[in-house]
């Protein structure tokens, strides 16, 4: 990526754009501490994390659609269509702590900084937080985390955002059948294998049967 590409992308950001870009990457330069997005991005770059459609769907998660068109010429469907068939850059979970906090106004974050305050301490509680900042300083508590929603569900419920309580369950939902989707896939191939080559389902036995966080059941591994 060219320096000028991420220069004109730096300068044409708002303040609370940036600050969503650089919570959207917490994970994807999880071993950096980047002062600003023009280093951020430079830094991932460097290191071949950051292509063209990398960029691009950073571009569209901070709903920048203009500079999708004016700096990298891809329209929103383009980039759409990318991102169903390919992995993406930015997690999921990222993705939907966004999306809440776009949907978040001033009295909501009053309401759940002030809830926060028995799980936090009253010291960690801020008035004027983001809810971005909210949830990375929970997740520095080990609070929150992609697996770890609860909190975060039962105080959206007890400020009466019932349609964000809904939103982390799917959340919730689609990640079990991913993760059931794998497990599916994983057995559906032993067994395949198994069948061509008994031998190999007894040395898969054998090796798995020293590994503590795998259970058999049958012929197949959980």
């Amino acid at each position: 990526m060219s320096a000028e590409v991420i220069h004109h992308i730096e300068e044409a950001l708002d303040e609370d754009e940036k600050k969503m870009l650089l919570f959207l990457c917490r994970d994807v330069a999880a071993d950096v501490s980047p002062l600003n997005v023009r280093d951020l991005l430079d830094n991932l770059s460097e290191r071949g994390k950051l292509s063209a459609m990398g960029l691009a769907e950073l571009l569209y998660r901070v709903r920048r659609f203009d500079l999708l068109k004016r700096i990298l010429k891809m329209d929103k469907m383009t980039v759409e269509a990318h991102l169903l068939r390919h992995p993406h850059l930015i997690s999921d979970y990222r993705v939907l702590m966004t999306e809440i906090g776009e949907d978040l106004d001033k009295s909501d974050m009053s309401s759940l900084i002030f809830l926060m305050r028995d799980y936090m301490g009253r010291g960690k509680t801020v008035k004027d937080k983001s809810f971005l900042d909210l949830v990375m300083e929970l997740e520095k508590l080990n609070l929150v985390a992609p697996d770890q929603l609860d909190l975060l569900e039962k105080c959206l419920k007890n400020i009466h955002r019932i349609d964000l309580k809904t939103k982390i369950q799917k959340y919730k939902q689609a990640a079990q059948g991913a993760e059931t989707g794998y497990t599916n896939a994983f057995q559906a191939s032993f067994l395949n294998l198994s069948l061509k080559d008994p031998s190999y389902s007894l040395r898969m036995l054998v090796h798995y049967s020293h590994c503590p966080d795998m259970r058999i059941v049958g012929n197949y591994f959980t």
